[in-house]
């Protein structure tokens, strides 16, 4: 290593770069600092892969050190030729005050946001709007969903879960640096610049008349997932190019929006 290129060692939880990090917890700091926290050694490893120059900082516990030699070995060789910032390590008990997880894994970056404006539509075809959904969970599972089934972008309407949310970035295991995504847009300008680019709009609802399984997409489409209780906004049904619905033959009203949403998007990649 390079005389100006060491790692850092921080051991105190009043360290101003601790607080930097713990501060990350919270949306308002976020959108301040406009930065957030990706921890694991799987979700790291693919900011890494696919997000490289968005990442700040790297933190590793000492065990983690030990535990994970060879991703800490890389990460230092990165590190070292001037692609990572900065690595700091810190010992457990400062760990798991910056951590978001009862179990650390004892691996965390600080990455800057990367998220996309509405007129980078132009540059896709496939694209889930996700309509106020608002737990966590759900919306990372659908960022993965849509990873998983090929689709360009997701799109977070106003009212929707925080992308940044260290829960849906875990819940996403990395698909969020696979696709571009754009966050909290108006619903009223969103539908204004579907319309301008020639975007077909698929709206879920179970008191739709057709079958997800049952219509060809068009080239150019977006689908929109409703919020878990209310389903999709009122807007977005009345500017619906198609409206279409999952069949279910049970006794269950209606399904979790990320295994609806799962459901959805298998069935347009197949066309």
């Amino acid at each position: 290593m390079s005389e100006n290129r060491r790692i850092e060692v921080i051991t105190s939880k009043e360290n101003e770069n601790v607080k930097r990090l713990r501060k990350l917890h919270e949306k308002k700091h976020r959108e301040e600092l406009k930065a957030f926290l990706v921890e694991g050694v799987k979700v790291v490893s693919e900011a890494i892969e696919y997000n490289l120059e968005k990442i700040n900082l790297l933190v590793f516990s000492q065990e983690a050190v030990k535990k994970y030699n060879e991703f800490f070995n890389r990460c230092v060789n990165l590190f070292n030729s001037g692609k990572i910032p900065r690595i700091v390590q810190v010992p457990e008990r400062v760990f798991e005050h910056i951590s978001t997880t009862t179990t650390p894994q004892g691996v965390l970056a600080e990455c800057s946001f990367f998220d996309r404006q509405l007129d980078s539509l132009d540059g896709y075809k496939r694209v889930v709007v996700v309509d106020a959904v608002q737990d966590p969970g759900n919306l990372g599972t659908i960022i993965r969903c849509a990873d998983a089934f090929g689709f360009d972008c997701i799109v977070t309407v106003d009212g929707t879960a925080d992308v940044y949310n260290p829960k849906v970035v875990r819940s996403a295991m990395g698909s969020m640096f696979h696709l571009d995504i754009i966050r909290e847009v108006k619903k009223e300008e969103l539908l204004d610049a579907f319309k301008k680019k020639g975007f077909y709009l698929y709206v879920t609802t179970p008191y739709a008349d057709l079958d997800i399984s049952e219509f060809c997409v068009d080239d150019r489409f977006a689908v929109v997932i409703g919020n878990e209780s209310k389903g999709a906004d009122k807007l977005f049904l009345e500017n619906a190019t198609r409206k279409v619905k999952i069949p279910m033959i049970g006794k269950a009203e209606s399904l979790n929006a990320a295994i609806a949403a799962a459901i959805v998007l298998y069935e347009l990649r197949k066309k």
